[in-house]
Formats: structure tokens, sequence, C-alpha cells
């Protein structure tokens, strides 16, 4: 599980903000179902109250998780992401614990350590609960932050100190009505907060109690409450009730000297004009108090200037806690003190069960490993004494043998994992794991575990991930099937001992693809791999690649993630890398190419010589266009954004013709199918590196923990030298050309044991074209750089193209318009 907070407070935004949040029952549950449709939720709980929402999520992955949850956001209010992510917080993890911890004490509201926020937060779990969206990881931590803040209540002078709202409101009026014990009171609204205002009324002293509120049925509850709770009290309550119209507000106001409104209603409730008139009606004037406990506001602000009339709203209760925070006396001091130290032993034990979490795989390998030696051990001598010993001595037998290893174990592994918990500076499952050798690859027939996200169209049913199996071997693209599962997070062999999380761009191929990636390293070095999602500038960014200048678009949030230490690995689509290498990274392993070539995907099976005059092809690259207009310089090409599936859509909608697209990519996708013929590559070369993956991790010099070097050591398993040789020599013309992947650049190279031949294209900016095909000795890796290099400064002199000076003139002018 991993734990996202995403939210909106007082703390953080000021009312005006607050207000587009005032969810109904309605809203609340339509950002439920918003949010649990998104691909990286798991499961959900929304908490909205006056002055805050916040959505609890379990997540596969935080930056997936995170644009789901703003997504979700977004649109149920009027704010774009700019504008709103300046209010929001986001808590993730360790610290979205100590949030909920807080929340649920009291700790965070707008009156510290207030008791009704346990209540919220209650029914939004079984909200939650009712609706199907929560898994047993998130229904558990909620459930956790319940219980602390319960003992915060129970077991601490919390309550002694803490003030509500209305309390606090009830305090402030004292300075315009006097004594509050003896005020005629009018409660409009009969919600949940109507109730609690009713109650503290009661305690209050006030001789008179009216509720109004749109169905009569609902204020008599609350005045049979009211008269329950006055009896209980032994006070005199005079009560009344009665539906909401103008004219009974009128009246109502008229005899009350201290107003409460807190209904649900969009819109003001009570305007300058029904005050007026309700005073205007009395012989002398009077003073009266309103107090505001809505969001959106139910009393328009300009009451407070009517003469004889106060007005005390969130805001200005927000105002009046923050003066008296700073005065909190010693018995708040104390109290708060006390909480803390609750709250502190609940985030010891979340950690405690986080490093359980990590140590217990590698106790568990470390028995199997043990079993496997017993098994081996036991056949062995079985087969020594044949039939010399009796069944009932071999089953003695087995049984001393389990017991002696049990024995051996039993205060290792205890130890282990009591270290573990306290002195978290020594990895001591790695430890474990090189002392008993268990990060070989285990020596099993049986295959990883592959853990998915049930994507079942039931949202209410229960979306824990589902283990299924996997093969142990290199993966395979035959164009059929995907080559990996986009929607897996986690690829667990049998007795893994270390988690390796790789890092990759949120599209479905590039998950696809990093699935792939992580079943080799499973397969090759007994590795559990995470994926790791990171959001990069190409995948949010819909400007033309041309004119984002293509470097690294699509490469440098995911080379942050990795030097930061979030991500262990990066996969990347080679040809997207720029050639000059990151400081602190390496490009660890380039594993076997796939099919470098383009393809068309046509309308009606048509192929690219069969297309009509004036037919429109979709493509994004100045290279893929600059190619087709040589041949083809009827064509309308128009600029595409997008993944495969959107691309591909954009043809099957009508809107195009065709669309240009990597053969590699339809392959790991399963979609071979729909291409209507391959580009051969007299008519096309590729992008430099196109096909390729390219997996990087921290450099050497840039190591965070003594597993970086063995990781880089393990990636050289899944290296294929040929694929590296022949990429190294397409991307030189690039790094001679100073020129990035969106360059009117195409290349290819073919590499045997003996040659290297590469072939190449280069446009300038009025479209010309040429094209050089050139063969060396393979000699290694520097002839692959030296006929990369040979064959720019060929191509730069014949169109007498200076370096670093290629643009985007050959990008396709029109864009086709993005459709919501």
């Amino acid at each position: 599980m991993s734990l996202l907070v995403l939210g909106v407070s007082h703390r953080t935004a000021p009312m005006s903000v607050l207000d587009a949040f005032a969810f109904d029952a309605p809203a609340v549950e339509q950002l439920r179902s918003r949010v649990c449709a998104g691909e990286y939720v798991m499961g959900v709980v929304v908490l909205a109250t006056c002055n805050r929402v916040e959505i609890i999520a379990d997540v596969s992955g935080f930056h997936g998780g995170l644009a789901d949850l703003g997504s979700a956001l977004v649109d149920m209010t009027s704010f774009d992401w700019k504008e709103l992510a300046g209010h929001l917080f986001v808590r993730y993890e360790t610290e979205a614990y100590e949030h909920l911890f807080e929340l649920t004490a009291g700790l965070d509201s707008m009156a510290i350590g207030e008791a009704q926020i346990l209540g919220q937060v209650r029914t939004a779990l079984n909200e939650a609960r009712t609706a199907g969206t929560l898994t047993g990881d998130l229904e558990r931590a909620v459930s956790r932050a319940l219980e602390i803040g319960k003992r915060a209540h129970t077991e601490t002078a919390l309550d002694t100190v803490s003030n509500s709202l209305l309390d606090t409101a009830l305090f402030a009026a004292r300075e315009h009505l006097g004594e509050i014990s003896g005020a005629r009171a009018l409660v409009v609204g009969a919600g949940a907060m109507s109730g609690l205002a009713v109650a503290t009324l009661v305690r209050s002293g006030v001789s008179s109690l009216t509720v109004i509120n749109r169905t009569s049925e609902r204020a008599l509850r609350l005045i049979e409450h009211a008269e329950e709770l006055a009896q209980q009290l032994g006070t005199d309550l005079a009560t009344s009730f009665t539906e909401l119209s103008e004219d009974s507000l009128v009246d109502e106001i008229r005899h009350s000297n201290l107003i409460v409104s807190v209904t649900g209603a969009r819109g003001t409730v009570i305007n300058t004009d029904t005050v007026v008139k309700a005073m205007s009606s009395t012989p002398e004037p009077h003073k009266r108090a309103f107090i505001d406990l809505a969001m959106p506001f139910d009393i328009e602000h300009s009451v407070a200037d009517i003469p004889h009339v106060s007005l005390m709203g969130l805001e200005q209760l927000s105002m009046e806690f923050a003066q008296s925070n700073l005065a909190a006396d010693s018995r708040a001091v104390d109290a708060l003190a006390q909480v803390r130290a609750l709250i502190r032993q609940a985030m010891n034990q979340v950690a405690a069960d986080k490093a359980a979490s990590k140590i217990n795989p590698t106790v568990v390998a470390l028995r199997k490993r043990a079993s496997q030696i017993i098994d081996a051990e036991y056949t062995r001598l079985v087969n020594k004494l044949g039939d010399d010993v009796s069944q009932d001595v071999q089953a003695e037998i087995r049984k001393s043998l389990n017991r002696t290893v049990d024995k051996i174990l039993h205060n290792p592994t205890v130890r282990v994992k009591e270290l573990a918990l306290t002195e978290t500076s020594t990895d001591y499952a790695a430890a474990l794991s090189t002392l008993f050798d268990l990060t070989a690859a285990p020596e099993t027939s049986e295959l990883p575990i592959v853990k998915a996200k049930n994507h079942s169209a039931n949202k209410g049913a229960a979306k824990n991930a589902k283990a299924t199996s996997s093969p142990a071997k290199s993966t395979t693209t035959d164009g059929t099937t995907p080559v990996g599962d986009h929607t897996l997070d986690v690829v667990e062999p049998e007795g893994w001992t270390r988690t390796v999380r790789l890092g990759t761009r949120r599209s479905n191929l590039a998950r696809s693809q990093s699935v792939g990636v992580a079943h080799d390293i499973a397969a090759h070095t007994g590795w559990r791999v995470e994926i790791v999602e990171v959001v990069t500038e190409g995948d949010v960014n819909m400007t033309p690649l041309a004119n984002m200048g293509g470097t690294g678009v699509f490469v440098s949030a995911v080379r942050r993630a990795l030097l930061s230490g979030k991500i262990d690995i990066a996969v990347h689509s080679l040809k997207d890398l720029p050639t000059v290498q990151a400081p602190g990274i390496t490009l660890a392993a380039v594993p076997p190419r796939v099919d470098p070539s383009d393809v068309l995907v046509a309308r009606d099976g048509l192929t690219f010589d069969q297309l009509p005059q004036g037919a429109i092809v979709g493509t994004g690259s100045p290279r893929r266009a600059a190619q087709m207009r040589a041949v083809r310089p009827d064509l309308d090409i128009r600029g595409v954004r997008g993944n495969v599936g959107t691309r591909i859509k954009y043809v099957t909608d009508g809107r195009i013709d065709a669309v240009v697209l990597a053969a590699a990519g339809m392959r790991r996708l399963g979609r071979l199918a729909e291409v209507t013929e391959t580009l051969a590559t007299d008519l096309m070369l590729p992008a430099p590196g196109q096909g390729a993956l390219a997996i990087e991790c921290r450099a050497e010099n840039a190591d965070r923990d003594p597993f970086d070097a063995k990781l880089r050591s393990g990636l050289l398993e899944i290296h294929d030298e040929t694929t590296y040789r022949a990429v190294v020599a397409e991307r030189a013309i690039l790094s001679r050309a100073q020129a990035g992947c969106s360059a009117p650049i195409g290349a290819l190279a073919n590499v045997t044991e003996r040659s290297i031949e590469l072939s190449a294209v280069m446009a300038d900016d009025a479209g010309k074209l040429a094209r050089i095909t050139r063969s060396v000795a393979n000699t290694g890796v520097n002839a692959a750089i030296d006929v990369g290099t040979q064959i720019a400064d060929e191509l730069l002199d014949t169109l007498g193209v200076v370096p670093d000076t290629l643009t985007g003139a050959n990008a396709p002018k029109a864009q086709l318009e993005v459709k919501p």
C-alpha cells in the first residue's frame, strides 16, 4: 500500500477558495467515484467538512496517484490546476500517516483539539465502506487514525482545553450581547452541525430555542433532542420549530437575539433586507448576534454593517483561534504534549510495521533455503540407507533435521527483526542475504509472481492486488500480445530478497515495456522489481515536440527521481535520450532491440502508395514529415500528439487518413495486427535508437546505497552488445550535429561480428534531403562512434548545415486539434 492524501483546508486556502469546495453529499459521492476511477487509485476515502476537503487514497504510485486525485478535484471545481495547486497540500506515506493522526486528534482543526472531526472521519470511512471504495490497507490506516484520535480525547486532558467553533463564537458574542444565558436562540438548518449547535446552546443556558428548516420533520427531531437535554440538565427551555420561508425567517429573527445559521444550501439564506425587515418591525432596536458556520456562507456579509448587529463567520473564527493558540495556557501545552507523545508512539509503530514488511521476505527466503538444504540432505541420506531403516525411522530423521534447523535459525531471525526496527542505519535484510547467499536467482522451476491491479468494471468490488503467473525468462515481442501488462506494479519472483524500484513514464507503452524489462531483471537476478511512475513534461504538455525542443522532455523528470533516490533504475525509449550523458547517471544496459522500422496505420487497409492525393497523414516528427514529403509532396501532413491509442483513434474516428508510428511501440503493445504497412527503410529511416530501450542507474560517483554497485553489475545480465554498438553509431550522428531527438535525422545501423553498416538521412530547414551509407569493420564501440561522426560531417557538408542549427522547420505546419 502507498498512502496518499491530497487536500485543501483553512490552513492552506482563504474562505473565498474554500467556498468552491463546499460539497454536499451527492458531490462527495461524485468526487469519490471520479477518484476511484483513476488508473492508479486502489481505494479512496473522501472527507468533506465546513473547512476542509481531503482525498485519502491507497495508490499504486505517487505521481500517477497524485495526477488522478488532482484531476478529479479540478473536475469538481471552477479552478484549473495552476490556480488550485497553490492552495493544496500533499502528504505521502509516512507524512500521510502523521497527518491522519494529527487530523483525528483535532490538532489540524480550526478549533485545536475539537472532537467533532472524529465523527466526520468515521462517517467518511463508513461511506467509503458502503460505496465499496476501500482496500484492506486503507481501511486499516484510517481505522488506526480513528483509534489514535479517540485515545487523544480519552487518555489526555485535550477535552479540557479544546473549544468547538460555536463555543468560541459564543464567547465572542458575549462582547456584543452580554451573557448568553437567557438569550433567545434561533438555529437555521437541521443537519449534523445544527445538532451540535443545538446541544451547545442548551448547555450555554439559552432561555428559548427555535429551529427553522426547509422540512419541519428534521427540525422537530432537533427540538426533541434539545428538550431531552434540557430536562437532563434541569434547565427551563422554551422550544419551537417551523418550516423555512421568507416570512417565517423574518418573524423568527424578529423574536431572537442570537441567530446561528449552518445550512447546506447553495447561496445566501439570510440577506440584509431580511434582517432589516425583521429589526424594523420591533418598537425599539435591540442587539442581535449572528453566527455563520456554513461554507459557503449562509449570511450576507453586509449584514455586519447593520446597526446593533454583529456577525461572525468562519474567517473571523479562524483569526480568533489563531490568536488563542498563540496565548495557550499551561494546561493546553501539557495536553498537546500528551497528544504528540501518542502520535509519536503511533508513528513508531508505523515505522516498525514497514521495517518488518521489508525484513520478512528475507527471513522467509532464509527458511526456504534451509528447507531446500534439508530436503536435499534427507533425500541423500535416505538413498544411501535404502531399506536398512524403516519408514518410522526415516520420519524421525526428518523431524530431527527440521527441529535442528528451526533451533539454529530461531535466534538469528528473531534478532534480525528486532535490529531492523531499532537500527535503521544498517540494512539487515541485505546483510542476511549476503551472509547466506540469498540474492542468487532462486533454484526452482516456480514462476515469478506478478501482482496486478484488479481493474474490475465494478468499482464497488474489492481492489486488492491479485497474484498471477509470469514466465521466468526474457520477454518476447510477437506483436500480438503486449510485452508486459501496463497495469502491473510489481514483478515478484519466488524467494526474492531485494526490491529494485524501476522508474518509468505513465503512458501505457512506457509502463508496458518497463514491465517487460522488470520481467527480464527478475528472471536473471531474482530481484523483486517495483514499477514507480514519474510524470514527465512530455506527458502533460501537448505542445508539438519540435516546438518544445524535443531533447529530454520525456527523460528529465525520471532522471531527477533517479538522482534523488526515489527510484533505483530508469527505463527510457533510447531514442528519447539526450546524447550528452547526465552527471551522476550511467547507461547501465541496452536490452536486445526490436524492429526499429516505422509503420503505417491507415483507413481501409491502405498502404503508403495507395493513399489518395491530398490524404491527411498524422505525425509529430520532423524526420518522418521530411521523408514523406520527399516522396509524396501531395500529402497533407498534420501534427499529432498523444499516446499510441490516441493517434490510432484519430484514424478510426475519420479525422485523418493515416498515422505513422514506431513498429517497436506497436509490437510492445500487442497491436501489430492494426498495421497496414511496414515502411521500407529506403522510404523511411527510423530515428536514431528507435526500437531500443535504455536502462539508466546512478553512476559510481552518485551512489546512494552500497547496493548500487551490485545493481550496475546485475543489469549487465540483460545487456545486448550488438544493439548497443548499433545505437551508439546512430546516436553519434545526433551528437556531431548537436541535435535532439526531434531533429530531422534518421539513422539505422546493421551490426554483424565483422562489420557495422550505417545508413543515415538528414534534412535542412528547406526540406532538402541528403542520404549516405557507410560500412566499417566492427572493431568495437569506437568504430561505431567514428562511422557515425564521419557520416554526420558528410551530411552537414552536403546540406551546408552548421551543427546546432537544425530547427523544427520540417515539422507539420498544421496541428490536429486535440478534442477532450
